[in-house]
């Protein structure tokens, strides 16, 4: 089997942002211990698989002191092959970072970070309701710089209602200035369990949207990020290779509370409880509460709809002749191209993506 890619779902927070969705736990800290344990119980069910990249997501990944974030690697190192010049990411935020602990997560052997910056401006950090401020998103940059990363992702969030095009501008030449590889975007939506929706809050229109976002890939290109997939920018060389199998529907292990995997044709989830997840742990049960067997034709589909994600498309050769139509169609209203043998989004397909996918499926 090629090598998977491993995803690792650390849970835990400061605080709950008020967009936030995700499957978190705040002031849990009398069970990280119990998580971790969990965690290394379900490794072995993967025990020796090999795995092109490592990925510590969240939640926040750095609200884990160092002796728990060593025993980790640990575990992971025990249990899986990991490829040589592997991609090795951890999420972190810039409340959770301190000299000694970017240095050791260098040491460690994490060679990527992606640091939660979200925004520049403190009115949007408060309205976000991060944990941390303007001064210490620069203090944690240049503190993961100093210990000696040199593949740093910065996450940038836009749509904030009222946004004007001058604050997002400067949002994105202040985050650009600092000097990553790369930059993830996030759009601000209103997702069901999350304190914004459970207060109805409206976002601007569509058009309004739109025009931010080609904005967005404007300035970044300015400043020297290319863009390969709607919502990812780097420099060249500095393309999330993780990620990248996400969108190629590689093979995936997903680990923890929530975590979703896709190995041999089967997409599988995680229980997203954090008390079932370490009681099953204790019972010596699996994790996994639920999974779909992928056919031939859904997985052909899937590989079209991600793939069209990213700024290098999906070869014609690949695409199942029951979508050629369709996609024949798309490319004379203008939202699909077909160039050197690869079906691509034009700019004004990406502002559709989520319609154009609903005609292919």
């Amino acid at each position: 089997m090629n090598p998977s890619s491993l995803y690792i779902h650390i849970p835990f927070c400061k605080r709950k942002c008020l967009f936030c969705s995700f499957a978190i736990a705040v002031g849990q800290e009398h069970v990280y211990e119990d998580y971790l344990s969990a965690l290394g119980a379900e490794m072995k069910k993967y025990r020796a698989a090999r795995v092109s990249t490592v990925y510590l997501g969240g939640g926040t990944p750095s609200q884990l002191n160092e002796d728990q974030l060593r025993d980790l690697v640990s575990q992971i190192r025990d249990n899986f092959v990991i490829e040589d010049n592997a991609e090795m990411t951890i999420e972190v935020n810039p409340e959770s970072i301190y000299a000694s602990k970017a240095e050791f997560l260098l040491r460690a052997g994490f060679n990527r970070v992606s640091l939660g910056v979200q925004s520049t401006q403190e009115r949007y950090l408060k309205f976000l309701g991060r944990a941390h401020d303007v001064q210490s998103a620069r203090e944690a940059y240049v503190l993961l710089r100093k210990a000696g990363f040199q593949n740093i992702n910065l996450d940038l969030m836009y749509a904030f209602p009222g946004q004007t095009r001058q604050e997002l501008e400067d949002d994105v030449r202040n985050l650009a200035c600092q000097g990553s590889e790369h930059l993830s975007l996030y759009t601000l939506t209103v997702e069901p369990h999350s304190r914004f929706y459970a207060t109805g809050m409206k976002l601007d229109d569509e058009e309004k949207l739109a025009e931010h976002y080609l904005l967005i890939a404007q300035l970044l290109e300015e400043y020297g990020f290319k863009q390969y997939e709607v919502s990812n920018f780097a420099r060249p060389g500095f393309e999330s290779a993780h990620n990248i199998n996400y969108w190629q529907c590689g093979s995936s292990i997903g680990l923890g509370m929530g975590a979703h995997g896709f190995l041999e044709g089967r997409r599988y989830w995680n229980t997203s409880n954090l008390q079932e997840y370490l009681q099953r742990a204790r019972r010596g049960e699996t994790q996994v509460e639920g999974y779909e067997d992928l056919n031939a034709e859904v997985r052909a589909t899937e590989k079209l709809l991600f793939g069209l994600r990213m700024n290098k498309g999906v070869s014609w050769e690949m695409v199942s002749t029951s979508k050629h139509q369709e996609i024949r169609s798309l490319i004379k209203e203008g939202f699909l191209v077909l160039e050197n043998g690869f079906v691509k989004t034009t700019r004004p397909g990406r502002l559709v993506l989520d319609t154009l996918s609903e005609r292919l499926v």
